[in-house]
């Protein structure tokens, strides 16, 4: 096998290491199957423009919000069947309803500064500034359960709960965006 060849696997292989590591945007969403058809129906999308949507082909588009207001509508309209609720009864984001970390909340509130009024484009922008935030942790109901899954037994999680200062704590009622 010559150099160039090495260099062109070696190139693929990275390649699908990082679309394997990659994390699509939506996929904490947790609707029934029955709110998801309704969203799609609200929003004119057959299943198959929503498959060509959602491919991680169309996420540079996505995460540039480089897509069309039904798709953005589409995405909001699934946030609002969500069990756990981001938007507050203004449609705004609410980080206490998110039980966004301090790091998490930080990286939010950047990335929706300028957040356009739009109801649809804002909802969007708010899923991918808290996927850009590692936002929500996927498959675990808080963070303690995150550390036992990786290996720390509760005794350790129990110490480092414990070792915490007040510091750490957020003023939720400074963190909701609103016009």
């Amino acid at each position: 096998m010559n150099t160039k060849s090495i260099g062109i696997y070696a190139a693929l292989i990275l390649a699908l290491i990082s679309l394997v590591e990659s994390r699509h945007p939506f996929d904490f969403f947790d609707e029934s199957l029955e709110d998801f058809d309704e969203c799609l129906r609200l929003n004119n999308i057959s299943e198959e423009e929503y498959v060509n949507f959602e491919r991680f082909e169309n996420l540079q588009n996505v995460l540039k919000e480089n897509v069309g207001l039904k798709f953005k509508c589409n995405i909001k309209c699934q946030l609002e069947r969500q069990p756990k609720k981001w938007l507050n009864n203004e449609g705004k984001m609410d980080l206490q309803l998110m039980n966004a970390t301090e790091e998490a909340a930080a990286v939010i509130l950047k990335c929706m500064e300028g957040a356009p009024e739009e109801s649809c484009s804002y909802a969007f922008k708010l899923v991918i500034c808290a996927s850009r935030a590692d936002h929500p942790i996927l498959n675990f109901e808080d963070i303690a359960t995150a550390d036992l899954a990786i290996g720390w037994d509760e005794e350790e999680v129990q110490l480092e709960d414990d070792d915490e200062d007040d510091d750490d704590v957020i003023d939720y009622e400074s963190t909701t965006l609103s016009s």
